[in-house]
């Protein structure tokens, strides 16, 4: 067997055992896909991945800047104190600006992540409509958990984004 067997095997064997877990109240989805429209300040923040994708909503969705704040290390929220609107958040600091935009957790690479760290790199893609043009944007984050609870600590740089020229 070659390892993308090996990891499409345990992956499934760790779905199956997750699923069990729980209450019988409905859980928050497993999709890597979230849907932007439906908006949800998702109730799950002991995942790096949907504390970001929470984030990128508050901003680019729900422009909430005030809920953003709340998946924000202090240094991050320092700066969005600086803006009067998610919108402007988007469209000045993160450089992305959507009518209506889907965001995608990246994880075709993801290994298993260490429970017993309290650092995490999320991939995210953005993907959207702006004046009615595709638009497709990707971004690194760099989460932090502090006291229990994970937090968006860096926004990096679209590494695939084509500038001046």
């Amino acid at each position: 067997m070659n390892i993308k067997n090996w990891r499409f095997i345990g992956s499934m064997a760790a779905v199956f055992c997750l699923s069990g877990c729980g209450d019988s109240t409905p859980a928050a989805s497993t999709e890597p896909t979230v849907q932007a429209a439906a908006g949800s300040a998702a109730t799950a923040t002991d995942s790096p991945e949907l504390t970001a994708v929470d984030f990128f909503e508050a901003i680019l969705v729900d422009n909430d800047i005030k809920e953003a704040k709340r998946h924000a290390v202090p240094t991050l929220r320092r700066v969005l104190d600086g803006y009067s609107s998610g919108k402007a958040v988007g469209r000045t600091l993160l450089n992305m600006s959507f009518d209506k935009v889907e965001i995608t957790i990246e994880d075709t690479n993801k290994n298993v992540r260490e429970f017993y760290t309290d650092k995490a790199d999320v991939m995210l893609i953005f993907t959207g409509t702006k004046d009615d043009a595709k638009v497709v944007h990707m971004r690194m984050v760099k989460m932090e958990k502090h006291n229990g609870k994970w937090q968006v600590a860096v926004i990096k740089d679209d590494p695939f984004a084509r500038t001046g020229i």
